[in-house]
């Protein structure tokens, strides 16, 4: 079997992963596992971690299985984003489910405002002051947005 090959399988397999999940909470990886088998899919618990980590896979907060992550890869965030933070936010810090942001004076609200744009789920709402944004994540999604600001170089 050449490269080609195995991908258009990986991709195949991949697909109806996300249908499974879409069709039934799924809470362990052996339960994926059996669902795929009933569909005459035999994968290794390996391959099947590496399915999920390169799909982007999270446990939900809720314990209700998992479902495809929200983090964005560096390269989908948006440009006007990373132009932002990179020239104008000082610090991310959180407590509990509040993301702080710091920002050089006068520059919060035009990055909380793009942050809005982004429409990300995980985020319940912002509030910008002249140097400073509160971030208020859905509960269980406070450290995996802090990694996603503190991964755009500052």
């Amino acid at each position: 079997m050449n490269e080609s090959e195995r991908e258009n399988i990986k991709r195949g397999r991949q697909r109806i992963i996300l249908r499974l999940l879409e069709d039934d909470s799924i809470r362990t990886q052996e339960t994926l596992r059996k669902r795929l088998r009933a569909q005459g899919i035999h994968v290794t618990q390996a391959t099947l971690s590496r399915d999920i980590r390169e799909m982007s896979l999270v446990k939900r907060p809720d314990g209700q299985g998992y479902e495809k992550s929200r983090v964005i890869p560096k390269h989908q965030i948006s440009h006007r984003l990373f132009v932002l933070f990179s020239m104008a936010v000082v610090s991310v810090e959180c407590s509990g489910t509040i993301i702080v942001i710091t920002t050089q004076p006068g520059m919060a609200a035009s990055i909380c405002a793009v942050i809005d744009e982004l429409d990300w789920r995980e985020i319940i709402g912002t509030i910008a002051g002249n140097d400073t944004i509160f971030v208020i994540s859905k509960e269980g999604m406070t450290d995996q947005l802090v990694r996603q600001f503190q991964d755009i170089p500052l």
